[in-house]
């Protein structure tokens, strides 16, 4: 039986099932497509050997409770992870609640384009940060409102430290 995970990544929500096939071999669905994974530990910590569909692919995770650091390559992807035992849907299922938006690396918060009261659509800006001299777009994951903003622009944040929150039944 697969798993089903929502990911916030780079800022934007993405889903994906997972099934284990025993062996470091996996059955992924992401984006719409299925592929065939198989994932060998280097060093027994963050280094791995990926395949994706027969081809290899270098990557180095590092994991921190549920939040996940992917390096492929030159590229870094930041994602938090949230179980969910509902099925996929084509439009994904709407993020409910009060969302505790965390910093996804460490870095310094250069811009904060909301404040609290503001509504928010999914996909808009809320702030940037500069992590590894690169400047990071946080984008919303849900609509909702802006309930606390907790950062200021010139602060420096760990990641998981919480940013902001947005109450997504206050519309």
């Amino acid at each position: 039986m697969a798993k089903n995970y929502r990911l916030i990544v780079q800022g934007g929500l993405q889903e994906v099932a997972i099934e284990e096939n025993g062996d470091g071999q996996y059955r992924a669905e992401f984006d719409g497509k299925s592929y065939d994974v198989e994932l060998e530990s280097v060093d027994d910590s963050t280094l791995f050997r990926l395949w994706v569909d027969g081809e290899r692919i270098p990557i180095a995770i590092r994991r921190e409770g549920m939040s996940l650091d992917v390096f492929i390559g030159p590229d870094r992807y930041s994602a938090e992870i949230e179980r969910s035992a509902g099925a996929l849907t084509q439009t994904g299922p709407a993020i409910e609640g009060e969302v505790r938006l965390t910093a996804p690396m460490t870095g310094q918060v250069t811009e904060v384009l909301v404040a609290g009261g503001d509504q928010v659509q999914e996909g808009d800006p809320l702030l940037v940060m500069v992590a590894m001299k690169m400047n990071n777009e946080i984008r919303s994951p849900a609509d909702g409102r802006i309930v606390d903003v907790s950062v200021n622009a010139g602060d420096a944040v760990e990641q998981g430290d919480l940013m902001l929150v947005i109450d997504t039944e206050a519309q």
